[in-house]
């Protein structure tokens, strides 16, 4: 296969900027993942159909992605939703089970959501609670290069040790409010504080035993453990949406570069937000949506997916229906157009003075959507490149059909495309991937012990006229029954 360079849009330099892997031939790919206290709303999920687009592209393009996605399942939010049924004199074990059971239902939702919208699961997905030892050495290491210290069963980082600090936000450091300290997770620009690397136990919260006293890590500090711990002191990518470029992104790059020493990050690459008709999402406004209220008001999925991808990541997305439906049409168009490829064509009217070279004509295609997809994920244009192929194609069958040869080399390019925007696959290959999605999801249940869910896609798979093999190495296979 050959390899393609590409380029991104960097948030810490402000420059598109080509991408060198730090290994020959690998990318490292670490993205934010979800709070698990709750179903993601489709803006979250505009960032991860944003991520897969970009780890699909580079696997196109010929690379092999290490990615880390976390789950967060310890945080401000989470503890407040799950301890809230439980007396004030639960034991610590039922407030570390009562808050396990939240985020391991919205962690299985959550992957099920994913995998309906077909976005590749993580090759790894580490929870923050299983890194708590990592998360405390890598405070003690700070506190030993005198960027944290504690206070009152808290550790803080002290951001006036560390010269860089502003630099991905690009803060104004002579206006900043340095010294202070705050415990809360997020926070506004303009607040600038020492941040919180480890809590202090507060009456009915879930805690772990620390050197500080009990207590339980602060956000920013997750991510900069696990990602240390999974991908290693050197990564090529670190994504998110632009909500988390500060305080969190900031912090993070504090954290882990002053453990270090150096450069953690390459390329730091942010998505931008996502409005519904023109207006901020809001349940008072009645355009809060989660792709299962969408998918009850008949919106196919795999058309939102497309929806979101065709605009480009780091523009503003106003969802709207109407956008929805054109998306839906224009699926129609490729889908429709795949199928006339898959055919053997008809006789034609015969010679046609604008006859051109198929062959020639796809690869000027392929050229042009590449071209557009390493230029900073320019999905308009690639898409752009796909439809005046189709219409110059249709034409050009219309009078003298193509041969089988050059109908295949459009499958051909057409799958290749697919690869990335998931949304014109083979009808026979249509059922594989909506089969293995729910099995991934089913797998994810499983893992996280909710078994009713488990259950749930199970009964919904056999519905479907599927059979699972539970199979002694762990796999799951499955036949039609």
């Amino acid at each position: 296969m050959k390899q393609r360079t590409l380029s991104l849009f960097n948030t810490l330099s402000r420059r598109v900027e080509p991408v060198v892997p730090l290994v020959d031939g690998q990318l490292s790919l670490y993205t934010c993942g979800p709070t698990v206290y709750n179903y993601a709303h489709i803006g979250n999920l505009r960032t991860f159909l944003f991520q897969d687009l970009l780890k699909r592209t580079f696997l196109g393009a010929g690379l092999r992605v290490r990615h880390c996605m976390n789950i967060t399942d310890v945080e401000d939010k989470i503890i407040r939703d799950s301890q809230g049924g439980l007396p004030p004199d639960a034991t610590n074990e039922a407030r570390h089970a009562a808050m396990a059971a939240l985020t391991e239902r919205f962690t299985a939702i959550f992957l099920e959501d994913l995998a309906t919208l077909r976005v590749l699961p993580a090759n790894f997905l580490p929870r923050a609670t299983a890194y708590i030892p990592q998360m405390i050495r890598l405070i003690q290491d700070l506190e030993a290069k005198g960027l944290a210290y504690a206070r009152e069963g808290s550790v803080y980082y002290r951001i006036s040790g560390l010269p860089q600090y502003g630099c991905l936000a690009h803060l104004d450091r002579e206006g900043m409010q340095v010294g202070a300290s705050v415990d809360a997770d997020e926070y506004e620009r303009d607040s600038v504080t020492d941040f919180v690397l480890w809590k202090s136990a507060k009456p009915g919260e879930p805690w772990w035993d620390s050197p500080w006293g009990q207590g339980r890590p602060g956000w920013h500090i997750e991510c900069s453990a696990m990602g240390m711990e999974l991908l290693g002191e050197r990564m090529d990518i670190h994504s998110g949406g632009v909500d988390l470029i500060f305080p969190h992104h900031e912090n993070e790059i504090a954290q882990s570069e002053g453990c270090l020493g150096h450069p953690w990050v390459n390329h730091w690459v942010h998505g931008e937000f996502l409005l519904v008709e023109g207006q901020k999402m809001s349940k008072s406004l009645g355009n809060f949506f989660t792709l299962r209220d969408l998918i009850a008001k008949g919106v196919d999925p795999i058309a939102l997916r497309y929806a979101i991808q065709s605009n480009h990541y780091r523009k503003v997305l106003n969802f709207s229906f109407e956008g929805l439906r054109a998306a839906e049409n224009s699926l129609k168009r490729i889908r429709a157009f795949r199928k006339r490829m898959e055919g053997e064509g008809q006789s034609g009217s015969g010679p046609w003075k604008e006859a051109l070279d198929p062959f020639s004509r796809l690869e000027q295609a392929r050229e042009a959507f590449w071209a557009a997809m390493a230029d900073d994920l320019n999905t308009p244009e690639a898409l752009a490149a796909i439809f005046t192929l189709i219409s110059d194609l249709n034409a050009q069958d219309d009078h003298t059909a193509l041969t089988r040869e050059e109908r295949d080399a459009v499958l051909a390019f057409l799958e290749e495309t697919n690869g990335i925007f998931q949304a014109w696959p083979r009808e026979e290959a249509s059922l594989d991937v909506e089969v293995e999605a729910l099995i991934e999801a089913r797998r994810a249940a499983k893992a996280g012990k909710n078994w009713a869910e488990a259950d749930r896609v199970r009964d919904q798979l056999k519905a479907m006229g599927i059979i699972l093999e539970d199979r002694k190495d762990g796999t799951v296979g499955w036949r039609k029954g």
